[in-house]
């Protein structure tokens, strides 16, 4: 299937925006003047959502690990020195004593409790992206009264997707954390290794379709199985700049794996600015992709096309859209518009109903009698 077909199966519709500024084509570059421009309503909603939803899920990934393998690791008595060369003859490490407690810790009580904290942290993005959108198309927002309202409108579709991902990571830590069990005690196969490398592959193609979904419930009013539909083919579409912003946000949580240190000063950019950053460039990154490509097709299919002015002499008004149009014909969305035009002529034309032949008149004379 090629990607002109793929756009002709999304649904369209017209955004939520309240102005008619366009939005930025440079997503990055607009996305860190917008973050600047407004840095302390940026710092006061992203404290407000890391009070109230994201606190859970940061303990967990920077506290807790830290502290039960401080637990297991100063309690018990572990000789960490056998098999390195400079232990005593006869001394065998138990060092794999040590991650088999700690691994079934974590299987037990950890994997559980961290999946959970990602319910309310997805589920909190609703009034976090609510306000992203307004800042990202010029509009007036108030962080926290605009926060709340976000969270009225917008509970519904991001408390389904919250559920379902969290599910989801679930699955996923369990894998990953057998997979390093096994690395670290008895040894990793060939099935754990396989197991972990596809975890981490949908795990990826998961963050790249929730970096549209969000958005794309914040700025449209669509269905949740239309939503779903539109997320899945636009990184399809522009796979290379979705995976790489995926990539980008992975990494950043990537990095409390490479020392304490780094995880400290991850966690303290993390609740000041940084859920505030990452989904600033989500949301600029995907109205980017909404503006080139549905509300292309929005008006393209005659809902949003502009009206026709009245033509004066000497002057041709329909000059520049007929340029336009020929400049979008080799364009993907240009040859998906004029198929959707042909498909819609053609119905069109196949629905008319035939007009009835009319049927002559008989002319009939009339005489007078005398």
């Amino acid at each position: 299937m090629s990607r002109v077909d793929l756009l002709m199966k999304m649904t369209v519709e017209k955004d939520q925006r309240t102005n008619s500024g366009e939005v930025e084509q440079h997503s990055v570059k607009h996305a860190m003047s917008v973050f600047s421009d407004n840095l302390r309503r940026m710092l006061l909603m992203n404290v407000l959502y890391v009070a109230i939803f994201a606190l859970p899920f940061l303990f967990c990934v920077f506290v807790w690990p830290l502290l039960a393998r401080n637990q297991v690791f100063a309690n018990g008595d572990y000789n960490f020195i056998g098999h390195i060369g400079i232990g005593y003859p006869g001394v065998v490490s138990k060092m794999s004593e040590g991650y088999e407690i700690l691994f079934a810790h974590y299987m037990k009580l950890y994997v559980p409790i961290l999946s959970l904290s990602i319910v309310p942290m997805v589920f909190g993005f609703s009034g976090l992206f609510h306000c992203l959108r307004g800042y990202m198309w010029g509009e007036n927002v108030r962080p926290v009264k605009s926060f709340f309202r976000g969270i009225k409108k917008l509970w519904k579709p991001f408390l389904i997707v919250a559920v379902c991902f969290g599910v989801f990571m679930c699955g996923v830590l369990y894998a990953c954390t057998w997979h390093l069990s096994l690395v670290n005690t008895t040894g990793a196969t060939g099935g754990s290794w396989t197991v972990f490398i596809f975890a981490i592959l949908f795990t990826w193609l998961a963050v790249t379709i929730l970096e549209f979904l969000l958005p794309m419930f914040a700025c449209y009013r669509f269905k949740l199985r239309d939503a779903l539909k539109n997320s899945v083919i636009l990184p399809i579409i522009v796979f290379p700049t979705a995976l790489f912003t995926s990539a980008f946000t992975i990494g950043i949580f990537l990095l409390t794996r490479l020392g304490t240190a780094l995880a400290f000063i991850v966690g303290l950019a993390l609740i000041f600015v940084g859920f505030a950053l990452i989904g600033s460039i989500w949301m600029s990154s995907a109205q980017k992709t909404f503006g080139n490509f549905i509300k292309h097709l929005y008006e393209s299919n005659g809902a949003g096309s502009l009206t026709q002015k009245k033509a004066r002499r000497g002057v041709n008004p329909y000059k520049k859209q007929r340029a336009q149009r020929k400049a979008q014909e080799g364009t993907l969305v240009g040859q998906a518009a004029m198929r959707m035009q042909q498909e819609n002529g053609s119905a069109t034309t196949e629905e008319k109903p035939e007009k009835k032949k009319k049927q002559p008149t008989k002319h009939v004379s009339y005489k007078r009698k005398k």
